[in-house]
């Protein structure tokens, strides 16, 4: 009987290590993970975005990878006022706080002026009818220049004080003046009649 409880206590003894063991073994692994995902996260650890607008690519690529950011460049626009390849704008803004590694999108200046065709106007449009379709082409508009014609017909669109073709290409945004009819009748000069009549009993 001795020798049975001594082997009962024993076998309790041996259960209550497992558990103990397996109770230290999930400890342990919990307090792993939960450093490993702290690390990976990296929880509570934020890097301020520096100021990369009007660098070139290349400089701006370098004051990010010290920064511990990466970077992509996601458009391409022009700014008539920035070197060619500099960079016009960057999200995240400066000054916002983000975590190691992040990505930040860049828009770099193209160099390259955008241009747009002149919408067929002249000729075949009435004046509203034309600042509309300018306008929506992306065109500025001076004051209206007016001739003698029918009342608000366009006969012309200039641009730089020249009169231009529908279709020519031309920087967008750029200003054109229309040229368009006042109401007043167009005075026709008649020819002289060159026909020269000889009396041939002149020559008679």
């Amino acid at each position: 009987m001795a020798k049975e409880n001594k082997n009962i206590k024993r076998g309790i003894l041996i259960v209550l290590a497992n558990l103990l063991a397996m109770l230290i073994v999930a400890i342990i692994l919990v307090i792993v993970t939960f450093r490993w995902m702290k690390s990976y996260t990296l929880h509570g650890q934020y890097i301020t975005v520096p100021d990369v607008t009007g660098m070139y690519e290349e400089e701006a690529r370098q004051t990010l990878s010290m920064t511990g950011l990466n970077y992509e460049i996601t458009d391409y626009k022009f700014d008539k006022m920035m070197v060619e390849g500099g960079v016009i704008e960057q999200k995240p803004k400066p000054g916002a706080f983000v975590k190691q590694g992040r990505k930040i999108y860049l828009t770099l200046n193209s160099g390259k002026e955008p241009l747009r065709a002149v919408p067929d106007v002249a000729d075949n449009s009435s004046l509203r009818a034309a600042e509309s379709k300018l306008r929506a082409a992306g065109f500025k508009l001076t004051e209206t220049e007016y001739v003698d014609g029918d009342q608000d017909w366009v006969y012309e669109i200039k641009y730089l004080g020249e009169a231009i073709k529908a279709g020519t290409e031309i920087p967008e945004g750029s200003t054109l003046t229309i040229v368009a009819g006042n109401g007043n009748p167009v005075e026709e000069i008649e020819e002289a009649d060159s026909t020269i009549v000889i009396d041939m009993d002149f020559f008679e």
